[in-house]
């Protein structure tokens, strides 16, 4: 007979009332801290509090301290005390019902630890860890796996004992998915800015998404979840700056938490961080929204990654936020919305796609990077450049003291391009180039607003409001840049003081575009390629450029109205220009302009094309050309060869600011 003592076997019920008694014990893990974000010297940081009781909670308290490191700011939370810290719940995130947490913020100098979180949610067994998982999971599952364990082991003999009756459910954690949304992909909404750049290296993907320097502008995604439950989400950025460039991150229009997310400067604008806060989304589609906080706007975001829960693409259009950029400009009521910049006055458009925005981002590379010494030793003494210059095959210049122009793209282009120089080698002789050719066109501008074609005058039609090959546009579009620091001018190139002249000049430019907008009986329409630069009116330059509307000038001044806030001025501005660029009554359907074919006949028929005119008369609205006697034609091949020829007078010009404008919503 057998003398040994028959194995004790735990009861499954027995096992099983522990480990939910483990799981449910409010001492377990309602308090952790977690390390969202770490580069070496500093730390942001996120301590999440769950009321794991069975009331519901009004108000909450919890401390830490940490050896070495200084916190200097926190959001979501009011933070008293220096080593050990307080933070108390503010009046929107303080009532907690039973199982439901909430979430605060820091930022910290010093190296991360996993210090204990002390409060009366916290319980004895206050936990910090670094990643998501549940100590209470995690407690109960080695409970429950020593519990089983030391079962079996001591009823190996036992035909009874059975490793499958231990509740495995109880010991699991939950499964995880990771979800990554990169530019311009499905779930991907909208940006004021750049959607998808590729000038600094080290992206995953096709680029990274710049958005406009400025307070307010913001990134919109949309995210599916399967449930409603918690999140992580992290964003891969670069951050050149010198300052933060931290994003409120919206949930939902805010019905589903306001989070704070600390973008703190990197290397470089090629080193690339990450920066993760956790949030909680509901079951369905989800609108995220990053809006900058700062008038540096946010850095440069590569990806958003989603972990929790499975999650996908969302949809744009059904998002629970209203702040898509189409709702901000069909109504005036929406201007203050939430995709508005905090300084009021009207939506940001997104500038992807936007024709000034295009010509800027081109200009930063329009020659080969060993022509800068070249381009510099033509600018002239006042600041500014002569015009039709290749400097890819031109030897070295001798500055000189004539009059200097914006016609043509002169003096903003150069601008442009050795900011970019600058920005990317750092010798200062360019930047100080830049700041020439800035001070240049500032001075230029007349009282009302007005830049003329050359400066200092010259007299003539030159003296006029040039809006001709798009040099008003294109330098207040410059400037513009530069007063929000937005790239290539997102570095010392400028100072405050010259940002606030810029904002200054580009305010008074936009102010002489909407008084000069030609009305035609009674109706706002478009502009001429010059205007009286103190009476607003349309006036002639060469004998054969008349006064008139202009197909071809007038993109340019509605493309840079679109980068401005979009107030109802500027609104109703840019909705009567594209209307009458819509307008079957501006436009030849089924046709284009062929120079190739000037000596017979350039208008040519081409199914599916639109072609412009690039003169209108003022009042008719008729397409018309004109010699260089100053007579006028409505048919081309009644004019000279040579002005046929040596004169391009029409052009698919409305095709893409009509593209661009259903894009965001005027059409």
């Amino acid at each position: 007979m057998n003398n040994k003592k028959a194995p004790f076997i735990f009861p499954r019920v027995y096992l099983a009332a522990a480990i939910s008694l483990l799981v449910s014990a409010p001492a377990w893990a309602a308090c952790t801290y977690k390390v969202t974000n770490n580069w070496g010297s500093g730390f942001t940081g996120e301590i999440t509090v769950t009321n794991d009781t069975a009331a519901t909670v009004n108000g909450w308290s919890v401390s830490w301290q940490e050896s070495g490191v200084s916190v200097t700011n926190a959001w979501n939370a009011t933070l008293s005390g220096s080593n050990p810290y307080t933070a108390t719940a503010l009046n929107w995130n303080g009532t907690l019902a039973p199982k439901a947490s909430a979430s605060f913020g820091f930022q910290a100098t010093g190296t991360a630890g996993a210090p204990k979180v002390n409060g009366s949610l916290c319980g004895a067994a206050a936990s910090s860890v670094a990643t998501s998982k549940s100590s209470a999971s995690v407690a109960s599952s080695k409970i429950a796996s020593s519990i089983q364990s030391s079962a079996i082991s001591s009823s190996k003999s036992s035909s009874s004992a059975a490793p499958s009756s231990t509740p495995k459910s109880s010991s699991s954690a939950p499964a995880t998915a990771t979800f990554t949304i990169q530019e311009e992909q499905a779930g991907f909404c909208r940006v004021d800015g750049v959607a998808t750049e590729s000038t600094n290296a080290g992206f995953t993907g096709n680029g990274y998404t710049n958005s406009n320097n400025a307070q307010g502008a913001a990134i919109v995604w949309a995210v599916n979840a399967t449930t409603s439950t918690r999140h992580t989400v992290t964003f891969r950025y670069a951050n050149g700056g010198t300052t933060n460039r931290n994003g409120s991150l919206v949930i939902n229009g805010g019905s589903n938490g306001n989070y704070t997310v600390q973008l703190p400067p990197t290397a470089s604008w090629a080193d690339w961080q990450t920066a993760s806060v956790e949030i909680d989304l509901v079951q369905g589609n989800n609108s995220l929204q990053l809006t900058a906080l700062t008038a540096d706007g946010l850095a440069n975001i590569d990806s958003m990654k989603i972990e929790g829960a499975s999650t996908k693409a969302g949809t744009c259009a059904g998002a629970v936020s209203s702040s898509s950029v189409a709702s901000s400009v069909k109504s005036s009521s929406s201007a203050a919305s939430s995709s508005a910049p905090a300084t009021g006055g009207g939506a940001m458009l997104t500038l992807d796609g936007n024709p000034v925005a295009s010509w800027l981002r081109n200009a930063r590379t329009k020659w080969n990077s060993s022509r800068a010494d070249v381009v510099l030793s033509y600018q002239l003494t006042n600041g500014g450049w002569p015009k039709n210059l290749d400097y890819n095959s031109v030897s070295a210049g001798n500055g000189g003291s004539d009059s200097g122009t914006i016609d043509n793209g002169a003096t903003i282009t150069e601008m442009v391009y050795l900011a970019e120089i600058y920005k990317t080698g750092g010798n200062t002789k360019y930047r100080d180039a830049v700041r020439r050719a800035a001070n240049f066109i500032v001075s230029s501008q007349y009282s009302t607003g007005a830049l003329p074609q050359f400066y200092p005058l010259k007299g003539g039609y030159a003296d006029h409001a040039t809006f001709n090959d798009n040099g008003m546009a294109y330098a207040l579009t410059v400037l513009d840049f530069a007063a929000k620091k937005m790239a290539p001018f997102d570095n010392d190139t400028f100072s405050d003081a010259d940002r606030a002249r810029f904002k200054t000049a580009v305010a008074k430019g936009t102010d002489y575009i909407l008084k000069a907008q030609w009305k035609q009986n009674g109706t706002l329409t478009v502009w001429c390629a010059q205007h009286g630069a103190t009476d607003y009116l349309p006036k002639k330059a060469r004998a054969y450029e008349l006064e008139s509307l202009s197909g071809s000038e007038s993109i340019g001044v509605i493309g840079f109205l679109m980068t401005q806030p979009q107030t109802a001025d500027v609104q109703k501005a840019v909705k009567a220009a594209l209307n009458w660029f819509n307008s079957p009554n501006t436009y030849l359907e089924g046709y284009t302009y062929d120079r190739s074919k000037a000596k017979v006949n350039p208008i040519i028929p081409k199914a599916g094309s639109k072609m412009w005119y690039r003169f209108y008369d003022l009042n008719s609205n008729r397409g018309f050309f004109s010699d260089r006697d100053g007579s006028k034609f409505y048919d081309i091949t009644k004019m000279s060869e040579e002005r046929r020829t040596g004169y391009v007078w029409g052009g698919e010009y409305g095709t893409n600011i009509i593209a661009f404008g259903k894009k965001v919503g005027y059409l």
